[in-house]
């Protein structure tokens, strides 16, 4: 028993049953307990206001106060203290029916003994002690419940409404009285059509089983507004495993899927773009080819006509017409192949390769088309004999690499370019010593049609440099840039020797 005595208050109007439970008391010692006799109800409740009472022992037939009015009055005015009825044989029925509206236990007058007043009374106080920490329990839950964004519903594994939580009545502007033991499928909001109750049965179904159910649907608001949600039903489960609630959960989702059509929409009028602009490119490309080739021929006829008359002024205006036309023909190559990329049809090919022959080929090439004021020098490090390499994308990566590397150095500078095969990996190194990239240029260096800032009157179109990054791509390869202004530029680009889409 612990040191502070219980405090017990006596509801009783009847002198010689209150002589009788002082009696039972003094039996028990007084150190355990404290007994507070009131004779009324008014006066009952203006003690446990006054007081501290741990449980109270009350008469139902009180001189203010009849039968079941009393315990409903009293737990009206205080209701956190636990109450034992006290009722006459006769009378068993009454106190059923008090304990059916919150006593805790009843008392025959005339059967109580110390064993049962004691049992009674400690049972009380335990269960009331019970009874307050599930009610602190539910007013938490309830906060929760209520309180969150998200339309909340209990369930029982039949798919039966037990409750809503606020989000869910304000959705719905359902009344909760009116829905509690329906089917969730008569809601309003989802028996707009049978295809909609049927998924919602199935879902159910699959809960009551035991399985998480997910998926995002279209529910209808209480505006008849059609709105997607996403909905999940979780089975709860008791101690052996069986499910005993289903939990429902909805999250208004429209701006999101309003958001993700829009998104698609835009995607496709940008793959719609792409097509145009690549078909566009195409056809131009096409149509600037035939009048050049036929430039080209004429010039070829003429300097041919003209070779015995041929003096300093006219062949070099002829070596103009070549370059002029050689450069347009880049330049529609280089367009035509950003098409392609942009739009997604610039194919990957890999094939068995020697790096090696291949680079000393393409350098004497570049060698040919520059002139002596600048020096082209290759090395070349470990074995780079087995690549397997897209020689179509290669090519223009290292061109344009090597073609700038030269175009922006000073007359008389070397260009070093470097190869080196190893752990799988082959790695292009293209060193100059030109005037370098400005910094805050770096970070646009690899987009379409973008010039550094300080290239002045060096010709080129700023496509060079976006198709290396995407060939190189391609490649599933790296691409790195080192510059500093004044001192020279040196492009890395790493490729894997044996590609992933060998084979596709």
């Amino acid at each position: 028993m612990s040191n502070t005595p219980i405090r017990i208050l006596l509801v009783e109007d009847s002198p010689s049953d209150a002589t009788l439970l002082r009696q039972v008391f003094s039996r028990l010692g007084k150190e355990g307990w404290d007994l507070v006799h009131v004779e009324r109800l008014s006066n009952a409740i203006q003690a446990c206001r006054n007081l501290t009472v741990d449980v109270v022992l009350l008469d139902l037939i009180l001189p203010d106060s009849d039968r079941l009015d009393t315990l409903v009055e009293f737990h009206t005015a205080v209701p956190d203290i636990p109450v034992v009825v006290l009722t006459v044989v006769n009378d068993e029925e009454l106190a059923l029916q008090a304990v059916a509206q919150g006593a805790q236990d009843y008392l025959f007058k005339e059967q109580i003994t110390t064993q049962s007043l004691v049992r009674a009374i400690r049972y009380a106080i335990e269960r009331g002690h019970i009874l307050k920490q599930l009610q602190a329990s539910e007013q938490r839950f309830r906060v929760v419940f209520d309180q969150t964004f998200q339309l909340m519903v209990l369930l029982t594994p039949e798919g039966n409404l037990l409750e809503f939580n606020q989000a869910a009545l304000d959705f719905s502007h359902a009344n909760q009285e009116d829905c509690l033991g329906l089917p969730l499928w008569e809601m309003k909001c989802w028996n707009y059509s049978q295809a909609s109750q049927e998924w919602l049965q199935t879902a159910i179904a699959n809960a009551r089983d035991g399985h998480l159910v997910r998926d995002e649907i279209q529910v209808r608001d209480a505006l008849n507004v059609m709105v997607w949600v996403d909905f999940s039903l979780k089975p709860l489960k008791d101690e052996t495993g069986k499910v005993v609630m289903l939990i429902g959960e909805g999250r208004d989702i429209s701006d999101k899927k309003r958001a993700e059509t829009e998104i698609l929409n835009a995607l496709e009028q940008e793959r719609e773009l792409n097509q145009l602009k690549s078909d566009l490119v195409s056809v131009v490309s096409h149509e600037f080819r035939t009048p050049l080739t036929t430039i080209r021929s004429s010039a070829e006829l003429l300097e041919r006509y003209c070779r015995d008359v041929m003096d300093e002024k006219k062949s070099k205006h002829f070596q103009r017409i070549r370059a002029a036309i050689n450069q347009t023909i880049q330049l529609l190559d280089d367009v035509l192949l950003i098409g392609k990329a942009e739009a997604g049809k610039m194919e990957f090919k890999p094939v068995a390769i020697d790096l090696v022959e291949f680079c000393r080929n393409l350098v004497e090439e570049l060698r040919s088309n520059f002139n002596s004021h600048h020096s082209l020098t290759f090395t070349c490090q470990g074995e780079c004999s087995n690549a397997c390499l897209d020689e179509n994308l290669l090519r223009p990566i290292l061109t344009n690499l090597l073609s700038n590397a030269v175009k922006y150095s000073p007359k008389g500078e070397t260009v070093n370019f470097e190869l080196a095969c190893q752990d799988e990996v082959a790695t292009f190194r293209i060193q100059d010593q030109g005037m370098g990239i400005p910094p805050e240029d770096l970070s646009r260096l690899f987009e379409s049609f973008y010039r550094a800032s300080n290239v002045g009157s060096i010709q080129g179109t700023g496509l060079g440099l976006s198709i290396v990054k995407k060939s190189v791509d391609l490649h599933g390869g790296q691409l790195a840039v080192e510059s500093a202004l004044g001192i020279g530029t040196t492009f890395t680009v790493m490729l894997p020797l044996t590609s992933y889409a060998i084979g596709s």
